[in-house]
């Protein structure tokens, strides 16, 4: 009977310690584990310090054409896409009529030159007034003056190139009436190529009239290249709607590259070396804000891998194709939280990686 009492006794000794040890590894099976998030540290790097703006392409010099007189279309000399030089007849109206009002305008001069000289004999000769020869004067000077119009207008029948360059649109169709400076052709100069771009005010603030970046062109049509531009004009007054100021650049036509008006582009500029400023750029996503305004979170305290999060107050910048701007709020060092922003709040332990990896 002792012995069954001993054996009963050993079992539940037994049994509470195998439960004692299910339970602790249950309480260290459901032990969680900190929240994993991806980081960033800031390194100043300066090989990023530009700022980059979208432009739009725009011809050196554009011109819609057309005649100074009305008409019908005789004839359309060029097409779309064609090169012309300065002086070549784009155009040509009907002048049957301008060619007719010509030799009316010839035939009254001849008349009024005929009596003016008449009129000059008769006058040396006191046999003409002085008044009554004024009058023929004035009729001579009158007929010669309609004269030169009506020889003008015969001119006008042909609509010519005022400068080289390339046909970009025509607007009519032959035999077409056609009414004074009514477009004909635009014709523009692509030896020379504008961009223009919208700087906000905060750039302009900053930049100085003696400072002097390197300004260059890139097109995604056109990946690995650039292509330098100079700056030729700066508004002086904001767009009322945007708060930025227009900056128009230049850069010459590249051979064997078709770029043409209307392309979008994107304009980098870097100031000179001896001013060159390292910039923070982080993803623009890391950035969030609140009521409270705009902030990142940091890890703070990292020890084995873990650190507490924090919120930081940001100001911010422009954005660049690596990111976006941060004025102030960040310093070399700092490890900013890149991605599960939304899953985490101030005070919260978290796992850190550099690279998302478990």
């Amino acid at each position: 009977m002792l012995h069954k009492l001993n054996s009963l006794v050993f079992i539940i000794i037994s049994s509470g310690l195998i439960l004692g040890g299910c339970s602790d590894s249950n309480k260290e099976t459901l032990e969680v584990k900190p929240r994993l998030v991806r980081t960033q540290i800031i390194n100043m790097d300066a090989t990023n310090n530009y700022l980059e703006f979208p432009g739009e392409v725009s011809a050196a010099q554009s011109s819609n054409l057309g005649f100074r007189i009305s008409g019908k279309l005789a004839k359309l000399n060029v097409l779309e896409g064609q090169e012309v030089n300065e002086g070549d007849i784009l155009a040509v109206l009907d002048s049957t009529d301008y060619a007719i009002q010509l030799q009316s305008r010839q035939a009254d001069f001849d008349q009024s030159d005929s009596e003016f000289k008449r009129g000059q004999q008769l006058l040396e000769r006191g046999l003409l007034a002085q008044a009554e020869f004024d009058k023929l004067k004035a009729q001579r000077l009158s007929a010669d003056a309609n004269l030169d119009a009506a020889k003008q207008n015969m001119n006008y029948t042909e609509l010519k190139a005022p400068f080289s360059g390339v046909i970009s649109k025509k607007h009519v169709d032959n035999f077409e009436d056609v009414n004074i400076m009514q477009p004909v052709y635009t014709l523009q100069d692509l030896s020379r190529l504008n961009i223009k771009v919208a700087l906000p005010e905060t750039i302009m603030i900053q930049s100085r009239e003696d400072e002097k970046a390197r300004v260059r062109a890139l097109f995604d049509s056109l990946p690995g290249q650039e292509f330098p531009l100079e700056v030729t004009s700066v508004s002086t007054e904001a767009d009322p709607g945007t708060k930025t100021f227009e900056v128009t650049l230049s850069m010459d036509r590249v051979e064997g590259v078709n770029i043409l008006p209307g392309m979008s582009v994107s304009v980098r500029g870097t100031p000179p070396e001896a001013e060159r400023q390292t910039n923070i750029i982080v993803p623009t996503h890391a950035v969030i804000a609140d009521g409270l305004g705009k902030a990142v979170y940091i890890v703070e305290q990292v020890e084995n891998n873990q650190g507490v999060i924090a919120r930081r107050s940001v100001e911010t910048g422009l954005l660049s194709d690596h990111g976006i701007v941060i004025l102030s709020g960040l310093a070399e060092g700092d490890r900013v939280v890149t991605a599960g922003m939304n899953l985490v709040s101030e005070g919260l332990t978290v796992r850190v990686s550099e690279d998302w990896t478990e």
